[in-house]
């Protein structure tokens, strides 16, 4: 059977969602607020359960709040029901290997999110109409992220053509010396907490975009923090995840090599070399809050750091606007030269 547990207001039962802000639960019923420790001294925090027969093996279960059938991906750790909105936390896919080490909370909230999208909307006039409409924004979901961290090490090496060039000149004459270099560059890189996430359906050029998250602000997993939020577990583990890291780390290794390099005119690199080891992996949660809008049946997809805010994602253009734009401009120009060749007294023949 799948275990999934919800956490209860100690003072009437409804479910508790996070704020990271207050760092407290908070019960929107009754308005209660309890800290993770007094939750835990409550001894009233529903206990974990099985539940009953599902239909579709670990992808179905029932709420315990009110009985509906709950449909959940494979990978899904968290959800909440579509009839009750009670929280449900699977907890037998957040054990052993797929047990986090590590959890960013929420910074911001879900209205926080809308804002920031909805600012970014304004400064659009080639906004599609409807593309920003409530409906639309209102699919924003809060979710957690599964990311893998690595602390790793890389000497790297560059060898490289460069180039001086000096010019001078007498009163006849200019002067041009080339002069050749075979130059090698090398160093110890020492990185900290490389992320990359570890879920294949998000793009990592979105997940790469959010980027940084403040890895300060990393606390003991608790599951409790997942309350009112998706979350998800990995499906790329952390072999294949380190490929992607290396791959950036390389490329910064091998360009600040480079750019020690820049005294040259020209520098041609000729050879690399990249020696990597892996100090520490850690598995964590960070908070993503997403949002996909068909539009013309392309998705576009927006991501926000749910720590820092920093928002990120591709809207489209409405082709109608950009056309009567584009022909405004036009006809606007012609009129203005018109008026200008009046003014002038030149005779304007149509």
């Amino acid at each position: 059977m799948k275990k999934v547990v919800d956490y209860k207001c100690p003072n009437c039962g409804a479910s508790l969602k996070y704020k990271s802000k207050e760092n407290k639960f908070k019960c929107d019923y009754c308005k209660g607020e309890f800290t993770l420790k007094e939750l835990k001294k409550s001894k009233k925090e529903t206990p974990e359960k099985e539940e009953y027969n599902y239909l579709d093996d670990m992808n179905s279960y029932h709420c315990s709040n009110c009985g509906a059938m709950i449909i959940s991906l494979d990978n899904i750790t968290s959800t909440t029901c579509l009839y009750c909105k009670s929280n449900a936390i699977i907890k037998n896919r957040l054990s052993g290997i797929y047990k986090p080490d590590k959890i960013i909370t929420f910074k911001y909230e879900k209205e926080d999110a809308i804002k920031a999208f909805l600012d970014i909307c304004k400064k659009r006039p080639l906004l599609p109409k409807n593309f920003n409409n409530p409906d639309n924004i209102s699919e924003m979901e809060g979710l957690y992220v599964p990311f893998w961290l690595y602390d790793i090490k890389n000497d790297a090496y560059l060898n490289a053509d460069c180039t001086r060039v000096t010019t001078w000149m007498d009163s006849k004459n200019i002067y041009t010396k080339t002069s050749y270099y075979n130059v090698e560059r090398g160093g110890i890189f020492t990185f900290k907490s490389v992320p990359n996430d570890g879920a294949s359906r998000f793009d990592d050029k979105i997940m790469n975009a959010i980027e940084p998250f403040d890895y300060k602000e990393l606390k003991d997993f608790e599951t409790s923090y997942l309350a009112g939020f998706l979350s998800e577990r990995y499906d790329v583990n952390r072999d294949e995840a380190l490929k992607n890291a290396k791959e950036r780390i390389i490329f910064d290794s091998i360009n600040s090599l480079k750019q020690n390099t820049s005294t040259y005119n020209t520098t041609l690199v000729k050879n690399t070399k990249n020696d990597i080891s892996v100090t520490d992996i850690k598995y964590v949660l960070l908070p993503v809050w997403v949002l996909n809008i068909k539009y013309k049946d392309k998705i576009y997809h927006f991501a926000m750091n749910g720590e820092t805010g920093k928002l990120v994602g591709e809207i489209p253009v409405d082709t109608k606007k950009l056309w009567i734009l584009i022909l405004s401009l036009f006809f606007g120009s012609f009129l203005i030269i018109f008026l200008i060749f009046l003014l002038l007294g030149y005779k304007v023949i149509l």
